[in-house]
């Protein structure tokens, strides 16, 4: 029997306060902390990175390298990393591109204030959470993540 608050063999808790869980890495290269990662198609209990248009995001990757084809630690609750392709403000959401943005990529996050027509429409199911942190420029930033 578990008890409440342990970590199993593919459970933990991080540092930064998220529950992360392991997935087989099938992005086709190495993990990137902080990629937003979606449950893949074509292999059993793996991920791949979350493909621009598509609000499918079911977590983050914790660390940087881990081998395609390997297990890696996805952050799917809580406070983690997710990487942003340009600057975030705190309080802002945080949500996974879609191709009407400017500089959307697949795996990466951005940051917007209150989203624009059509929110309930795209925007909402590609929320990944909400800001915690300000930075400049592309790179990561800490996240309370939650999937609509």
């Amino acid at each position: 029997m578990k008890i409440w608050g342990s970590s199993g063999q593919r459970i933990k808790f991080t540092d930064e306060g998220g529950l992360a869980v392991q997935y087989y890495n099938k992005t086709g290269t190495a993990s990137i902390k902080g990629y937003c990662v979606t449950a893949d198609g074509t292999t059993k209990d793996a991920v791949k990175l979350v493909p621009v248009q598509e609000p499918s995001c079911i977590g983050v990757f914790l660390d940087s390298g881990v081998p395609d084809g390997e297990f890696a630690w996805v952050v799917v609750s809580g406070r983690a990393y997710a990487y942003f392709w340009d600057s975030t403000v705190m309080g802002y959401l945080a949500r996974t591109g879609l191709t009407a943005d400017t500089g959307e990529t697949a795996g990466m996050a951005m940051s917007e204030a209150v989203p624009t027509s059509p929110f309930d429409v795209d925007k909402h199911f590609c929320e990944i959470g909400h800001c915690l942190e300000t930075r400049t420029g592309a790179g990561l930033a800490l996240v309370n993540l939650h999937f609509n």
